[in-house]
């Protein structure tokens, strides 16, 4: 599934995106080549050469990068896949009003490759009115989503949504949006039609017969 694919692996500034650390390790297990960019917010939390040694290639930060000119032109359309994980309320309303003004957001704007969104936040953030609108606004401009989960937060235990879903989960998703829209896309499905007859058990047959004898 993997093998030879181009996976671009965007992280925004939130403390979950130390599960992308995993993520990354994983996707690179299964075969695939990992990108990695990352915002100003997320090296505040993993540095840039925590998921260089872990993915073989060099991570990106800025647009102002020498010789970085169409970096988001290209990493927008050569990869199989995009994946933004975690995918913050901030990261989330800017691309929904289609600003541009860092490499990840950028990229996303001139994208051609799917993307998967692995939003995480605390649980009123993602609540709040105005994150369920962008999130609404960006599934109808084709963008997919797997989670949040339900569970504890930095800052304690929360049974509403908001948590990031594990890397494991993120990636079977992933795999699905590789694959094609649906649950079950790529399996064949045969329908027929016509009668079916079956005889009547027994008991039941027996059964009938006696309230037919009672009515009579």
């Amino acid at each position: 599934m993997w093998a030879g694919r181009h996976v671009v692996l965007g992280v925004a500034g939130g403390i979950a995106s130390y599960k992308s650390c995993i993520l990354a390790r994983r996707l690179v297990e299964a075969g695939a080549s990992v990108d990695v960019v990352l915002t100003q917010g997320a090296a505040q939390f993993v540095g840039p050469v925590t998921f260089e040694a872990l993915t073989g290639r060099p991570v990106l930060t800025s647009l102002w990068e020498p010789g970085g000119a169409l970096t988001h032109i290209r990493l927008g359309r050569d990869p199989d896949l995009i994946i933004v994980a975690p995918a913050t309320a901030h990261l989330l309303a800017r691309v929904a009003l289609g600003l541009g003004d860092d490499l990840l957001s950028a990229l996303l704007l001139a994208r051609k490759a799917p993307v998967l969104f692995a939003p995480a936040m605390n649980d009123e953030m993602y609540a709040n009115p105005a994150t369920q609108e962008n999130l609404r606004t960006l599934a109808a401009r084709g963008f997919r989503f797997v989670g949040p989960e339900r569970g504890a937060l930095a800052e304690g235990p929360s049974e509403r949504p908001g948590r990031m879903s594990e890397p494991e989960k993120i990636l079977s998703h992933a795999a699905r949006v590789l694959r094609g829209d649906g649950a079950l896309a790529g399996l064949s499905e045969v329908v027929t039609a016509g009668p079916t007859r079956e005889s009547r058990d027994p008991v039941r047959s027996g059964a009938d017969r006696a309230r037919v004898r009672e009515v009579q």
